[in-house]
């Protein structure tokens, strides 16, 4: 474990060569949500090139690949990471690069199954759902257009 810290720290550091900490938000040991808009001016590029530089860096240095998601908002990043980088295939070098807006959510996630997939939809709450006949995102949507 201890391995493994010193090492998230590490790629931390990294992220810090690109981003101010207090854009930074770590969410677990191995998972960040970082705020790159401020920064697109400045390193004159798009979310998905900066992405790119930092998850470059961190394979170099550490010999780690990395999935990155771009979301128009904090829960369309990590349903990015949790539903659509998974279905994704990796790059030679073993990277992800998810994206997700309001769009694209609707587009490609309407009718995914398992509902517990998405973010804070725990077993306990996916019963509340089920006994309302909600098994996926457009049930809901469906739902709230018969009120």
């Amino acid at each position: 474990m201890k391995l493994y810290e010193e090492v998230s720290a590490y790629i931390y550091g990294i992220y810090l060569r690109y981003i101010s900490a207090e854009d930074i938000h770590v969410y677990s040991i191995d998972e960040a949500f970082i705020d790159v808009t401020p920064y697109l001016k400045l390193y004159d590029c798009n979310p998905v090139e900066l992405a790119d530089r930092i998850i470059s860096d961190v394979y170099r240095e550490t010999g780690i690949t990395a999935t990155v998601v771009i979301g128009t908002n904090l829960y369309l990043a990590k349903v990015a990471m949790d539903i659509v980088a998974k279905h994704m295939t990796p790059t030679k070098v073993g990277f992800k690069v998810a994206e997700l807006n309001e769009h694209t959510y609707w587009e490609q996630l309407w009718d995914h199954q398992p509902i517990t997939d998405f973010w804070r939809v725990g077993k306990g709450y996916a019963r509340r759902l089920d006994r309302l006949d909600i098994h996926k995102v457009i049930d809901q949507y469906n739902r709230e257009g018969e009120a």
